[in-house]
């Protein structure tokens, strides 16, 4: 079996920016992924030749992946190659040495990446962006959809704060993240927490991996289930789902906590073909 990619979107929510999201594909190699750098807590800018640090991030773990993995190399592999290649691409471009930035500094990314094997789709996820596995009626969702649901309730208590208290608590998080190795990132204990699932397919089913950005359709926001947001997408497409997150995002909803107004959107759209 093979991929047939319908339509990728990259929507960063501001006009003349290239935004914090990633997304990509090799249809030979049957793969594709998703990639959302977090925004920057620093004034830093270890990558001035970028946007930013979420940016950067985001963009070299993309063009990485467009070198596929081996005939017969695990996802584990694989991804401690793409991983050390990134770090060493990072202390080539970084104007501050690796080691002497700050870990609120370092930049990370949440991702998914699929590779579809035969009849079988490796998932490889961390963070907050995800799958959509749609066969007939059913849907099913790979990754972590309660990090969305704990990002929503970080974000109400955030905004609760003093501006100096907020960006405390989100450099102090970020720290973390970096220490933990708990999203994609610079760091040695990544490739360890890396998280894989599996799922069968059969020509005929679609997939649509997504940030969290155009996840918010689903959670917080609410104006689609799994459900409806894939029947959403096979009739209208992405551009029309866009356009939904947009008109959403500009009209106040002060029930539903955000740090930002707009958030950087991107998905891939796939189906499974013979």
């Amino acid at each position: 079996m093979q991929l047939e990619v319908i339509s990728t979107v990259n929507d960063p929510g501001v006009p003349g920016k290239t935004g914090d999201d990633r997304a990509g594909f090799d249809a030979a190699a049957g793969t594709a992924w998703v990639l959302d750098g977090a925004t920057d807590v620093t004034d830093l800018r270890p990558f001035p030749a970028c946007e930013s640090g979420a940016a950067w991030i985001a963009e070299a773990l993309s063009d990485r992946l467009m070198q596929g993995p081996q005939s017969g190399e695990t996802p584990e592999a694989y991804f401690a190659a793409v991983l050390a290649d990134v770090r060493q691409r990072a202390e080539a471009e970084s104007r501050i040495p690796l080691e002497k930035l700050p870990g609120e500094a370092l930049p990370i990314a949440a991702g998914i990446w699929m590779w579809l094997q035969g009849d079988e789709a490796v998932f490889v996820f961390m963070g907050d962006c995800m799958a959509l596995v749609r066969s007939g009626s059913e849907v099913r969702l790979i990754g972590h959809a309660e990090k969305v649901e704990d990002e929503t309730a970080a974000a109400r208590r955030v905004m609760a704060l003093t501006p100096e208290e907020r960006m405390g608590w989100l450099r102090q998080s970020r720290r973390l993240s970096n220490e933990v190795g708990g999203v994609f990132g610079l760091g040695p204990a990544v490739a360890g927490n890396l998280q894989i699932q599996r799922a069968t397919v059969k020509p005929g089913h679609e997939v649509c991996l997504v940030s969290d950005g155009l996840y918010r359709l689903i959670s917080p926001y609410a104006t689609h289930t799994l459900e409806s947001l894939m029947a959403d997408l096979s009739e209208r497409g992405l551009p029309a789902l866009i356009r939904v997150l947009r008109d959403f995002e500009d009209t106040p909803h002060e029930d539903i906590p955000r740090i930002k107004r707009r958030d950087d959107a991107s998905a891939v759209y796939l189906k499974i073909e013979v």
